[in-house]
Parts: structure tokens; C-alpha cells; sequence
């Protein structure tokens, strides 16, 4: 039985984001744990974020760089086929605006695809939800660890 370790990941997330912006003397590293989405992941039009409590956070460290943390679980809401969305983002993830590695559809139910860029990973998954669709984006969390 596999234990969840997103609550636990939120916390400590939250207990860095509480003791301030960086330590007195260290330089000038952000971190930021927050509902934004991430600018290199697109959602496709009619999608919206759900930001209710428990559903989505980000977390950012470090600025743009190459150094930089980004990670989190972002969730939209819209209308649409789970397959075409899928679809959508095999095609829109690889663009050079968003600089992603061309996607590994999994068999998963629900049906999810992996997304690399160099050590990052993206995992992104359609959950039909009676007449909606629910698409989850995690990014370097524990979700990805077995994406490929």
C-alpha cells in the first residue's frame, strides 16, 4: 500500500514559505509557494484554474535560471474529450515556446502523458468528472517520480 506524501509535501512547502522570503545575509534567492501556473505548461482555452483549498499550489525557488525549483500540482476545470485534450498537449508541450521533450502517453486510468525537459518532469492527467474534465498538472512532485 502506497502511502500519499502530498499533504506532507504542502506542509513542509507552506513551513519554507513561512519563515520568510530568504535568510538575513544569504542573497537574493525567491521562494514562493502560490497558486500560479506555471508560464511554460499552456491550458488549453475554456480551462479554468480551481485554486479552492487543497486542489492547487506551486512552489518556485530560485527565479528563471537554470538553478531554479519549480514544482506543484495545478488543477483546471473546463469542458472537452479527455483524448483530445491529451492530444492537445502532445502537440502544444514539444513547442519551442514551451521547450518540453514530445510526450509518453501512459496507460493509465485516468489517461495521463509525461513530459520531459532536461531533470524536469510534467505529468499531466484527464479525469472526466460527469459533464466536465478535470486536467491535473504536476510538476517535479512525487507524481512524476515513475513517469517516465
Amino acid at each position: 500500500m502506497r502511502i500519499s506524501s502530498k499533504p506532507l509535501v504542502a506542509l513542509a512547502l507552506l513551513a519554507v514559505a513561512a519563515t520568510g522570503c530568504i535568510a538575513p545575509g544569504s542573497g537574493s534567492v525567491s521562494r514562493e509557494l502560490t497558486s500560479a501556473q506555471f508560464e511554460d505548461v499552456p491550458v488549453p482555452d475554456g480551462f479554468a484554474i480551481d485554486d479552492s483549498e487543497g486542489r492547487t499550489f506551486s512552489y518556485s525557488e530560485g527565479g528563471s535560471g537554470a538553478a531554479a525549483i519549480r514544482m506543484g500540482r495545478l488543477e483546471y476545470t473546463g469542458r472537452g474529450d479527455a483524448t483530445a485534450i491529451l492530444e492537445w498537449y502532445a502537440a502544444e508541450m514539444p513547442r519551442s515556446i514551451h521547450g518540453w521533450e514530445a510526450g509518453v502517453p501512459l496507460e493509465t486510468d485516468p489517461p495521463s502523458m509525461a513530459f520531459r525537459r532536461g531533470e524536469e518532469r510534467c505529468l499531466v492527467t484527464v479525469r472526466p468528472e460527469g459533464g466536465a474534465v478535470r486536467i491535473l498538472v504536476h510538476r517535479n512532485t512525487d507524481e512524476t517520480e515513475s513517469a517516465p
